[in-house]
């Protein structure tokens, strides 16, 4: 019998890693006749849970949406509320998900907020704090937030150094707002890119091999 501590099941078998996540397993002993997951039974089931929140979510949006007509309009912060009941909604379909993969989930999480303070930035014409502040923050927040859940969970860097390469990627689209103008105050913005070139430099000299062979496990590169 063997067992997965990320997706906390049992297995049977001899494998050398879990079907699920591709994470190594931890030896319990046992018999080894049956080569096939077992999963544990949920109370609530994953599906019930997303048409329980699903209802919950849509009947709220009603009610606001009514209470606004009764209001011929002029309430503005049901909005906003109406908004933030639908990112919450989105958040809890990433969590449920992502369940088994934490750094993806914050990750995609961690987009997705920096999306919808741009988004907010753009219609409330508030100016560019968003792209001055939030984006290069975010941008150092995943960073660390990767390492830290990393280490938490005894990843090896081959298992998640796709996500910092991928940050600092993304990072470098920074550039174009600089470029156009729109980002007045740029400091922010240049250091948050010099600090991921460091680390997508320092990832390449010293850990290029398992940058390849991540790349060529995960991406088929």
């Amino acid at each position: 019998m063997q067992y997965c501590p990320n997706c906390r099941v049992k297995i049977r078998g001899k494998k050398a890693r879990c079907p699920l996540c591709q994470r190594e397993l931890t030896d319990m002993g046992g018999a080894a006749d049956d080569p096939f997951v077992m999963l544990p039974s949920p109370r609530v089931s994953s599906r019930r849970m997303i048409q329980v929140v699903t209802f919950v979510c849509i009947s709220l949006e009603i009610l606001l949406g009514a209470f606004e007509i009764i209001k011929e309009f002029t309430a503005g912060w049901i909005y906003v509320c109406m908004l933030v009941i639908l990112l919450a909604w989105v958040d809890f379909q990433i969590a449920v998900y992502y369940r088994n993969n934490l750094i993806r989930m914050l990750t995609t999480q961690g987009y997705i907020i920096m999306a919808v303070l741009l988004l907010i930035a753009r219609l409330t014409r508030s100016g560019s704090w968003a792209v001055t502040w939030v984006v290069p923050s975010m941008f150092l927040v995943l960073i660390i937030v990767t390492f830290a859940v990393a280490r938490l969970q005894q990843m090896k860097l081959q298992e998640f150094i796709l996500y910092p390469a991928f940050d600092v990627l993304m990072s470098l689209l920074q550039i174009i707002p600089i470029a156009l103008g729109y980002n007045k105050d740029k400091a922010p913005a240049v250091l948050c890119i010099a600090l991921m070139l460091i680390l997508v430099s320092s990832l390449v000299i010293f850990r290029g091999d398992i940058l390849r062979d991540a790349a060529a496990k995960y991406l088929h590169m």
